[in-house]
């Protein structure tokens, strides 16, 4: 209790030292007629693509016969991609400078 007393004291006392020691001065500024500018940016949208969106046929096996050859093999499933916008495209301001 009684450190955190005397630290309290020396900071109080730190503080008024330095703002003792602070200048203040006057300066002769001309004011732009311009509260704020900005710049405008594009931003593209953001689109969630799903390459398995909607299942048109499941995967299979199966046998192809040519001639005397007889090979099996594998037909992969087939989707049809889906889209959805997750952020669509707009401006944005971005602060800067005034002239």
């Amino acid at each position: 209790m009684n450190k955190l007393l005397f630290s309290t004291v020396i900071l109080g006392t730190v503080l008024a030292a330095g703002a003792a020691s602070a200048e203040t001065y006057l300066v002769s500024q001309p004011q732009s007629r311009y509260i704020a500018c900005y710049n405008k940016e594009y931003v593209p949208a953001k689109v969630l693509v799903n390459t398995r969106g909607k299942l048109v046929a499941r995967e299979s096996k199966a046998w192809e016969v040519a001639g005397d050859s007889w090979n099996k093999v594998r037909n992969p499933a087939v989707y049809i991609e889906t889209r959805r916008v997750v952020e669509p495209d707009h401006y944005k301001l971005v602060a800067v400078g005034c002239p």
